[in-house]
This record gives C-alpha cells, structure tokens and sequence, in this order.
C-alpha cells in the first residue's frame, strides 16, 4: 500500500530561515551618513538666471533639458503627425 505522506508545514521553513537572519535590525545613521556627502554648490551664469525669471515654464523646461530649435521642432512636428495623422513639409502648400 502507498501512502502520500504529508509534506513539510510551509511555516517550517521561514522559521527556519528566519533563524539564520540577524536577532536584530541594523538602521543606519542618516545624519553622518549626510555629513560624509561633499556640499552640492551651483552657480549658475549671470545671464542664465535671468533668462529662467523671463522664460515661460515650458521654455525653461527645455532649457533644462537642453533642447535646441531643431530638436524642439522635431518633436513638435512628430506630436503632429501623431494627433493628426500627416503634417505637410514646410513651405509646400496644403492640398
């Protein structure tokens, strides 16, 4: 006769694995942990702040990004062509 002989409780083995971690939790000390960091310092171009205070948020998101011009009509264009589903090439008349 065969008998299917129950297997092992699955709460055994995490007990057993639980035994092999450390009793206690390690936290670390943030505070020293900043201290060792060197101090972050920007200084951004003259010209560059008062570019960002006069441009609009999309601009300066861009200024971030460091977009230029022919990236940005690229984009632009891609976007168009996506929503509408064909652009016309510049400076040829729409049919």
């Amino acid at each position: 006769m065969t008998r299917n002989l129950p297997g092992p409780r699955p709460r055994a083995a995490a007990r057993r694995l639980a035994g092999l971690l450390p009793t206690r939790s390690r936290t670390a000390d943030r505070a020293a942990l900043l201290d060792r960091l060197p101090p972050v310092e920007h200084r951004p171009a003259a010209d560059e702040d008062q570019l960002f205070e006069q441009a609009s948020l999309a601009r300066v998101l861009l200024l971030m990004a460091q977009v230029d011009q022919e990236t940005e009509y690229q984009l632009c264009r891609r976007l168009a062509e996506h929503a509408l589903g064909s652009v016309p090439d510049p400076g040829v008349p729409p049919e």
